[in-house]
């Protein structure tokens, strides 16, 4: 009877290590997934945006968004260059960057980004505007748009540019500096919508779109909201819109990046970085 009751206390103590070890190394695989391998492998959210406005040329034109890489070690430029390579199996014709390049110790890695972000292939465009974290001070921005026309990408900024795919009817992408306040969303969408054409805009705030809505914006791209501060007052826009695909009725539809920026805390561990494809479809 006591050699019995010994026994049993030596199967629970086995089969309470074997659990123990299991999860240990479920542990251990997770982690070693979302540090070393989910956080420098891209997924990619795909969307078909439907529109009679979209003009035959660009039936089935494809535009990539990546935003708020924010560089700050060697593992980011890893990052990036995964980031190239999905985007460029994907075989975009647009390619359009909503702001966030740097931290300020990740200007140390500017010549090896300039060579990522030339290797990104696009037939149409490569165009770019401004975030937040860019224009942390003066200098700091002036870095960042070097980089950008180093390697190729045209700035959007308070701009915009016709694209044409090979015929007279074109899409009209808007650019949109950071922290442009409604007066000034106003007035650019004022200046620069073009009527007759489908009005891609781009925003590293996911800022205002009553105005977008108002002036007729087919497409509205913007980076993500980073932190939980932004998302926790109500007068940000952020409020309403952390991340994620809008859509208000048939008017616009808004992406708000998830971004490619990953961090060390529990949201962070738990979110992937993403881009977003976009296939125009004229309805």
């Amino acid at each position: 009877m006591q050699f019995q009751a010994h026994l049993d206390i030596i199967i629970i103590m086995k089969k309470t290590l074997i659990f123990t070890a299991i999860i240990g190394l479920l542990v251990v695989g997770a982690y070693v997934y979302f540090e070393q391998i989910g956080r420098l492998n891209p997924t990619v959210n795909e969307t078909f945006i439907t529109s009679s406005r979209v003009p035959a040329p660009f039936d089935g034109v494809r535009v990539v968004q990546i935003s708020d890489l924010l560089i700050r070690s060697e593992a980011c430029l890893t990052l990036l260059e995964n980031t190239t390579h999905v985007i460029n199996r994907l075989d975009p014709n647009i390619v359009v960057f909503t702001g966030n390049l740097f931290l300020p110790e990740g200007l140390a890695f500017e010549r090896q980004v300039v060579d990522l972000l030339s290797s990104i292939e696009a037939n149409l465009a490569r165009v770019v505007v401004f975030g937040n974290h860019d224009v942390i001070s003066e200098s700091h921005f002036e870095r960042v748009q070097a980089v950008f026309e180093s390697a190729g990408f045209m700035d959007l900024t308070h701009s915009s540019i016709e694209i044409f795919n090979q015929a007279y009817e074109g899409i009209n992408i808007i650019g949109g500096a950071p922290g442009l306040d409604q007066e000034g969303l106003d007035r650019l969408l004022t200046n620069e919508f073009h009527d007759e054409r489908f009005n891609l805009l781009l925003l590293n705030d996911p800022t205002f779109t009553s105005t977008s809505i108002h002036h007729g914006v087919d497409l509205q791209l913007s980076g993500h909201c980073l932190g939980s501060q932004d998302a926790s007052s109500e007068t940000s826009p952020c409020f309403q819109f952390y991340h994620g695909l809008y859509q208000f009725t048939d008017e616009i539809t808004l992406n708000v990046s998830a971004g490619l920026a990953r961090f060390h805390n529990i949201s962070g561990f738990r979110r992937q970085p993403s881009i977003d494809s976009f296939l125009l479809i004229r309805e």
